[in-house]
């Protein structure tokens, strides 16, 4: 009588399994093709309710696995119907739980089949499964969030009915700091649960409507969003202007530029609709400030480095032994890895449409690119020489690789650090007359941000 039970017990320990190597596989894909990597608010996740997170889409199949790294939770996506007919993706989807969902404004899908994965989606949420769906539909390069569809709010609305209790709906925004550039940040923010409630005497179109306007609500949130690029761009340099006038560079988290960001975009709106020549004049002073210190190869952050000599040596100290240890390692790895890095970035560029699809791009050719070439590598040290040499090899490559990676810019860092040193040195009256002009500019922002506060206060 026990034997039936054995095969899906079995089955469940292989899904198991999977899934376990799916999150480290997540993981290995962030920590390598990312920068830094900061989750905030995932605590707004219960662990007794069926959870449906609600999240930005602007990174194409990338964004899948982001969002699983960022939780310890196993999350079941809902994906377009067409990425289970791909041979390499239906075995990994349908492994991991994803439900498939079919668009109206495709001839070859079949939407009636919906009402099949909606009522899975019922199921899994009783049974306190997390259902990750992205409303804006697809993936896009906009600075802002796109129209919501209503899949996510009749999904809630159907759950509802189904189970006799409401799921969680949280939602999520993921931001990437610089898109279409190889070691970027990323930064994921779960927010506050989005309020159901809706009146009894409302219609469910009416309530679909509702519940969809709280869901673009929820994920504009946690996102930045600005009118054009043009915008996102002000508000970047603003932030970086004041973040790097203390002498530092980025010590700050993700989640506290993020919230930075997010002020300076609230603020801008508001000066723009109400100081719009205000703005422009003080965009003007800003540009030929940094004009004038790239002309002369200084950041921002130079103007308030105090050469102190304790400062100097431990620099020094610091430098050296990046040169004598840290560049041999990452030249290595450079010497090893030219071939697949730049072939990369080559096809990324040829294959990907738009901006929103350079990541996914980058990973799928950047992994198999190295895996290729790192493979031929260590076979032809195999070949003429033992298997012995060809781990080392191999371990070498990888142990390089992280040192290159880790070192990325610091060449150019340092040749920078010490031209702009030895330019005050020899022109000390540049360095007095670059703080003058920032403190000046430092002055004009704080009577922007005063006057921001009083317009945010008169809007409420």
């Amino acid at each position: 009588m026990q034997a039936p039970d054995k095969k899906p017990q079995k089955q469940s320990r292989v899904r198991r399994g999977f899934l376990s190597a799916w999150k480290r596989f997540g993981r290995f894909v962030i920590n390598t093709f990312y920068s830094r990597f900061e989750v905030s608010g995932e605590e707004t996740i219960p662990n007794d309710a069926g959870v449906i997170l609600c999240a930005n889409h602007v990174n194409a199949l990338i964004d899948g696995v982001v969002l699983q790294a960022s939780t310890k939770r196993n999350i079941r996506p809902l994906a377009r119907s067409g990425l289970f007919k791909n041979p390499i993706l239906r075995p990994i989807l349908q492994t991991i739980g994803a439900v498939p969902i079919y668009r109206r404004n495709t001839e070859t899908s079949d939407t009636s089949k919906n009402e099949d994965s909606f009522s899975q989606v019922y199921k899994l949420l009783a049974e306190k499964e997390t259902i990750v769906i992205f409303p804006e539909g697809q993936s896009h390069a906009n600075p802002y969030v796109q129209e919501i569809k209503t899949g996510a709010a009749r999904m809630t609305l159907g759950a509802i009915k189904a189970n006799g209790v409401a799921p969680v709906v949280i939602p999520v925004g993921m931001t990437f700091t610089r898109k279409k550039r190889a070691r970027t940040e990323v930064l994921v923010r779960y927010g506050k649960a989005i309020d159901l409630s809706v009146d009894e005497a409302m219609s469910e179109q009416d309530a679909v409507r509702l519940i969809t306007l709280r869901v673009k609500q929820g994920i504009e949130s946690v996102t930045l969003n600005t009118k054009s690029w043009k915008d996102m761009a002000l508000v970047h340099r603003l932030e970086r202007f004041f973040a790097l006038r203390g002498g530092k560079r980025r010590k700050t988290s993700l989640t506290q530029r993020f919230t930075a960001l997010q002020r300076l975009i609230e603020a801008q709106d508001l000066l723009q609709q109400h100081e719009p020549d205000k703005v422009r004049s003080l965009m003007s002073k800003m540009r030929m400030f940094e004009r004038l210190c790239n002309a002369c190869g200084i950041d921002h952050y130079h103007l308030a480095v105090n050469y102190k000599p304790l400062f100097l040596i431990l620099y020094t100290l610091r430098t050296l032994g990046i040169v004598l240890i840290g560049f041999p390692i990452a030249l290595w790895g450079i010497l090893n890895s030219i071939i697949p890095f730049k072939l990369t970035e080559y096809l990324t560029r040829k294959l990907s449409k738009d901006v929103d699809q350079y990541d996914t791009a980058r990973v799928l050719i950047g992994m198999s690119a190295f895996s290729l070439f790192w493979g031929i590598q260590s076979y032809l040290i195999y070949d003429n020489f033992s298997l012995h040499w060809a781990i080392i090899y191999l371990t070498s490559l990888f142990i390089s690789a992280v040192v290159a990676i880790s070192l990325q810019g610091e060449y150019r860092c340092t040749l920078v650090n010490l031209k702009v040193f030895f330019l005050f040195m020899r022109k000390q009256d540049l360095k007095a007359y670059l703080e003058t002009k920032r403190d000046e500019l430092e002055v004009e922002l704080a009577q922007m941000v005063r006057i921001a506060k009083r317009l945010s206060k008169t809007e409420k």
